[in-house]
């Protein structure tokens, strides 16, 4: 494109629309920060940006020596891999072919036309199948799987309602955390299930902010500090609205129901029946994420693997903080390996291999500490849930760090040959 015709407020525009694109579906800051430098280094412009959760900035400073600042708020995000995908090779397009501005609107048009969504009807389901899934993982029995599953999908649709009334995350979060606490409790003394534990993990699994919080250990140690605070506020918000609402109704359940015995019927699973039932379990964390096509099996590929690496350090006794930091290495190894081979982000394995590794019966046992005001069993299982999240996140940290330095090794390398 002619130097001389760009304008360059609107080319910041539009890459900051492109980068507004990929923030409100979920991909890392880093990769929303590329995503502006390297577009608008295409065109032949210096550039900053710096990204938190909410909010997009970006300064610049054009071949006429102006400079351009602008600043945008991102009011909502979730989490849309198959956008990620489809965004991610668009601003790869744009890089190599540098098109005109018009046409470049019309491409964002046209991709954001053409992103793939479930109907709700395959959303609910793969609420179901989380809960389902989890129940048995954790060793439920298989009535514990099923009630699970109805728990999910009740939390699915007070999470929807929640969404289309705009209520803000800490109240969504409370009310859907009772609701699957207290019907998980009702089931139980109605004798629908076996164990109350194992339905009640099963289903907070849906709401366990475990890809939040290892993505804002991530932030913190990849230098994003502020972003990774801001999501960790997030998490402790969350956090609380879960204590709250499930505290409140395992209380309410007790004063109308009475008591009930934990962990009675534990189910110890083979490895094989653990692999399936996690498998299942991501599946609907896949069809929640909004992954298609052929990703969508290497994702629950992705899963197993990670299970069975945390399972062969722990079958050689190592201990829990290093079977979690190995599978979360290995499984980061997988996704950033099928990254490069289908030429996609590696943000879609990555998250779903992950989930096997969620610590969700460590948060739903820190909280039922809380609802019993056992403070020493709170603190211990706190604490050991924060440092699993933290080995996970530098175990993806380790791989992902390795990556990006080799990436940025062969440009450079690249760049020096084209200069001879």
């Amino acid at each position: 494109m002619d130097a001389s015709k760009m304008n360059y407020d609107e080319l910041l525009e539009f890459a900051l629309s492109l980068a507004v694109k990929i923030q409100q579906s979920g991909a890392e800051t880093y990769r929303v920060e590329e995503t502006i430098t390297r577009l608008l280094s295409a065109y032949g412009i210096e550039a900053d940006a710096s990204v938190i959760p909410n909010c997009i900035t970006v300064s610049c400073k054009t071949p006429d020596g102006k400079n351009i600042s602008t600043l945008r708020r991102v009011r909502s995000c979730d989490t849309q891999l198959d956008a990620i995908e489809r965004y991610s090779a668009l601003s790869r397009k744009l890089c190599t072919e540098k098109p005109d501005l018009d046409e470049a609107w019309a491409l964002l048009k046209s991709t954001t036309a053409n992103v793939r969504h479930y109907n709700a009807w395959i959303i609910f389901l793969g609420y179901f199948l989380v809960a389902f899934g989890f129940a048995f993982f954790f060793k439920g029995t298989f009535f514990d799987a099923i009630v699970a599953g109805f728990c999910g999908l009740a939390t699915g649709f007070s999470l929807k309602l929640m969404g289309n009334l705009h209520a803000n995350p800490f109240f969504s979060t409370l009310v859907s955390g009772f609701i699957l606490s207290f019907f998980a409790h009702c089931f139980g003394h109605l004798g629908l299930c076996d164990n109350v534990d194992a339905v009640s993990i099963g289903a907070l699994m849906i709401l366990v902010p475990g890809f939040l919080f290892t993505n804002s250990l991530r932030d913190i140690i990849y230098g994003d500090t502020m972003s990774g605070v801001n999501r960790l506020v997030q998490v402790l918000i969350i956090a609380v609205a879960l204590v709250v609402g499930t505290s409140a109704a395992v209380s309410f359940a007790t004063v109308l129901f009475g008591g009930i015995e934990s962990g009675a019927n534990l189910v110890t699973y083979s490895l094989p029946i653990q692999c399936i039932a996690g498998m299942i379990g991501t599946l609907g964390f896949c069809l929640w994420f909004n992954i298609h096509g052929h990703g969508l099996l290497l994702c629950l590929l992705g899963s197993i693997i990670s299970w069975l690496v945390y399972s062969l350090c722990a079958h050689f006794n190592m201990n829990l903080y290093g079977c979690y930091f190995i599978a979360a290495a290995v499984v980061s190894l997988y996704a950033e390996i099928m990254a490069r081979i289908r030429k996609y982000p590696a943000t879609s394995y990555l998250l779903a291999s992950l989930v096997p590794l969620i610590p969700g019966a460590g948060v739903y046992y820190t909280m039922s500490a809380i609802a019993r005001n056992d403070m020493a069993t709170f603190s211990q299982k706190g604490v050991e849930t924060a440092a699993i999240a933290g080995s996970i996140a530098i175990g993806i940290l380790l791989v992902s760090s390795s990556f990006r330095m080799l990436s940025v090794y062969k440009q450079r390398r690249a760049c020096k040959k084209a200069a001879k």
